[in-house]
């Protein structure tokens, strides 16, 4: 019994070393990777896609123009940085920050389909939806699902 007691110490020991190193991993990567001005609670619990890859994603989809590129970039940009200033306000409730993110989402969808022809909000509505599909259907972010979100706070209010 004595044997059974050490050797489930052991393992229980070789787990928490595991478990430790794997922690420790995980900030070393994100802080090398993320933007290091930012204190930890304010990182984001992935990081947003880039706004250029965005802009390079909806340009391919929706045949953005040039001028139409540009104004989402903008669009984009600002969306994001809001984001961020809206994840590190510490003095926000969750809900409040939950609620001020849906907003701003919404409000930056608006400013994007006024840049787009009919045709254009057409796809990218569709796009979103199938994004909160995704969503809904636990497969987050995958590769070509950052097309219209800044951050996680957009699976649930779909096409508006």
């Amino acid at each position: 019994m004595n044997t059974f007691a050490s050797r489930f110490t052991l393992l229980a020991l070789v787990l928490s070393a595991v478990s430790l190193a794997s922690v420790t991993f995980a900030q070393d990567s994100s802080s090398s990777t993320g933007s290091s001005s930012a204190p930890p609670s304010a990182q984001p619990m992935h990081q947003a896609p880039d706004p250029q890859k965005q802009v390079a994603r909806l340009t391919k989809r929706l045949g953005l123009s040039d001028d139409q590129s540009s104004k989402l970039l903008t669009i984009i940009q600002n969306r994001q940085q809001q984001m961020n200033a809206i994840r590190g306000d510490s003095s926000l409730s969750q809900q409040d920050r939950h609620s001020k993110m849906r907003s701003l989402q919404q409000d930056s969808d608006s400013q994007i389909n006024a840049v787009l022809t009919p045709a254009q909000q057409t796809q990218y509505a569709n796009m979103k939806q199938m994004q909160k599909q995704r969503m809904q259907n636990g497969h987050g972010q995958d590769s070509s699902s950052g097309e219209s979100s800044g951050g996680s706070s957009n699976g649930n209010n779909g096409g508006n």
